[in-house]
């Protein structure tokens, strides 16, 4: 047998195809974790049944960056009002309330930041779960990652890009901020 033919074949760098697979791949993933509606039904929404405040729900979201800092969210979302979280302000959105999918293009997450880019995510209130996931370009050189109290992060390095993954569970208020820099 031909060792050759037993290695997998990965998708070329920076190829459409490669981004329509990962793209394609997130969204399965993604379908597969969506709510049921019927038991949607008797969950405590984002602020208790009587708004004073109790826990808003659950973030689970992957965001896919390209070398302009523009953004491209997938997710689920389970919050009162996802429209009024600061890092969906200014978005192209699609919501919907029934299962709780997120689909957002965004320019307002990235900012300059000398000669690098800083990515600025907040969500105010409190999250009974967060699963956060930046898929930076493969060139970019991860300069600082920070992260409100309770939220642990990890660092990935892939063929197709630099994955920052944030997790928090019972946290109060979320603000993830990472500097990075382009090779190049």
């Amino acid at each position: 047998m031909i060792e050759r033919d037993q290695r997998s074949r990965p998708l070329g760098r920076r190829s459409a195809s490669a981004v329509t697979v990962y793209l394609l791949l997130a969204a399965v993933a993604f379908s597969s974790l969506a709510p049921s509606p019927a038991l949607a039904e008797g969950a405590v929404g984002a602020y208790g049944d009587d708004g004073a405040g109790g826990a808003s729900g659950s973030i689970v979201l992957d965001v896919y960056l390209d070398a302009e800092g523009r953004g491209l969210i997938v997710g689920y979302i389970e919050a009162e009002d996802p429209e009024d979280l600061a890092f969906l302000e200014g978005t192209e959105l699609f919501y919907d309330e029934v299962t709780g999918e997120l689909y957002a293009k965004s320019d307002g997450l990235t900012s300059a930041q000398g000669d690098g880019t800083r990515i600025v995510f907040e969500a105010g209130a409190d999250w009974n779960e967060f699963h956060l996931a930046f898929y930076l370009p493969a060139d970019a050189e991860l300069l600082a990652v920070s992260c409100s109290e309770g939220l642990e992060y990890s660092v990935v390095e892939g063929e197709d890009s630099l994955k920052v993954e944030v997790l928090g569970y019972e946290v109060e208020g979320i603000e993830v901020v990472i500097d990075y820099d382009l090779a190049g």
